[in-house]
């Protein structure tokens, strides 16, 4: 299993984020293992290069949540892949709760713009690009509720929302 981290540009305006990015790179690296963590980063965040050595950067050219989430899936095609935002404020239990759920797509979010966490299971990954890519075309910014919705119902994958 690998954990994708996405960074969208509205996160520049946060002035926790590099606070609560080290706690959860650190909890992460201690739980699930350092040659597991990539973070999708935008070109203003290039300073998290050297910030968080640990993990492994994948470029975001537009700026948006869903175009970073696109590029971390592809990238991490041929495995179970968890999501996090890593603003939203996520305990040890909740990520562990996710890791259990290995034969389910799983999703959880605290707020109402649906960026949280997401668990997609290896076999149903390529729909999830498939679907953010349709995504991307028609509108430029959603999030991982949209995504999980069009999955399920273009192609009649069930995900658990906990």
């Amino acid at each position: 299993m690998k954990v994708l981290l996405v960074f969208y540009s509205k996160l520049l305006s946060e002035s926790e984020l590099l606070q609560r990015v080290s706690e959860k790179v650190n909890t992460l690296k201690r739980f699930i293992g350092p040659d597991s963590l990539y973070a999708v980063i935008t070109s203003e965040m290039k300073d998290f290069i050297d910030k968080f050595p640990d993990l492994v950067f994948i470029r975001n050219d537009k700026g948006t949540f869903l175009y970073g989430l696109y590029k971390g899936l592809r990238k991490l095609r041929g495995n179970d892949v968890l999501v996090l935002d890593p603003f939203q404020a996520i305990s040890l239990d909740k990520i562990k709760e996710f890791i259990s759920k290995r034969r389910v797509n799983a999703f959880h979010s605290l707020n109402e713009h649906g960026k949280g966490i997401a668990l997609f299971r290896l076999i149903d990954l390529d729909y999830f690009i498939r679907s953010s890519e349709i995504l991307l075309l028609e509108k430029e910014e959603e999030d991982l509720s949209t995504l999980m919705e069009k999955v399920k119902q273009d192609y009649g994958i069930e995900y658990e929302m906990l």
